[in-house]
């Protein structure tokens, strides 16, 4: 079996870490008041966590910012 550099995909550890980054995305959206999901950073999200993980992050962003998510 040949090394490789992918990982396994474990969905309850991407839930983790996508909460995380949605967390870290919403505190600093509340503290500067500026866009924080800029191009760069959408395809960096992208990138990390895998197709699809922008509009979850967004969703977790937005039942943050309504108390859904505390």
């Amino acid at each position: 079996m040949a090394y490789s550099r992918k990982t396994i995909e474990n969905p309850s550890d991407r839930r983790q870490l996508e909460e995380g980054e949605a967390r870290v995305l919403f505190a600093t959206w509340q503290a500067t008041g500026k866009k924080v999901l800029t191009v760069d950073r959408l395809e960096r999200i992208e990138k990390i966590y895998g197709r699809g993980s922008v509009e979850r992050i967004r969703q977790m962003m937005i039942d943050m910012k309504e108390g859904r998510l505390i």
